[in-house]
C-alpha cells in the first residue's frame, strides 16, 4: 500500500497569538488615555487669561445686541424717510407677505425657452441652431 505523504506543513505552522495582541492594545491605548489625562490635570496654567471685567463687560454687549435684535424684530422705525423704506415688525411682515405668495402659482425655473434668450452677436444673422440628436 502506497500511500501519498499528506502536507501537514500548513496545519502544523504557528498562528499569530490575535487575541494576545489585541488585549496588549487595549492595554496600551487605557495607559496612553490615563497618562494624557493625568498630565492634563497636573498642570496649572490658567487656560483662561481673560480678566473678569473683560469677561462682564463681553457679556453686557452681547445683551445690548441681542435687545438690538429684538427691538429690530418687534418694532416699527424709519430705516430711511427719503425713499419711503421702513421697519416693521417680523410677525405683521409674514402676515403681509404670505398671502402674496399664497396666491401665485409656482412655476419651474427651468427649461428656459430658447426663443426669449437673445441672440448671439458672434452668430450670422441668417444662422439657425442645430437640431438637438437624441441618442
Amino acid at each position: 500500500m502506497n500511500s501519498a505523504p499528506t502536507s501537514t506543513a500548513a496545519a502544523d505552522s504557528p498562528k499569530p497569538p490575535i487575541f494576545g495582541i489585541f488585549v496588549i492594545g487595549i492595554i496600551g491605548l487605557a495607559l496612553f488615555f490615563f497618562i494624557t489625562q493625568w498630565l492634563r490635570s497636573t498642570t496649572t496654567a490658567s487656560t483662561d487669561p481673560e480678566d473678569p471685567a473683560r469677561d462682564a463687560e463681553r457679556v453686557k454687549n452681547l445683551a445690548d445686541l441681542r435687545a438690538q435684535d429684538q427691538a429690530k424684530l418687534t418694532t416699527y422705525a424709519w430705516v430711511d424717510r427719503a425713499k419711503g423704506s421702513v421697519q416693521i415688525p417680523l410677525d405683521q411682515a409674514m402676515n403681509l407677505v404670505i398671502p402674496t405668495l399664497n396666491a401665485s402659482k409656482p412655476r419651474p425655473a427651468y427649461p428656459i425657452d430658447p426663443a426669449s434668450l437673445p441672440a448671439d452677436p458672434n452668430l450670422p444673422a441668417d444662422a439657425t441652431p442645430a437640431p438637438v440628436q437624441k441618442p
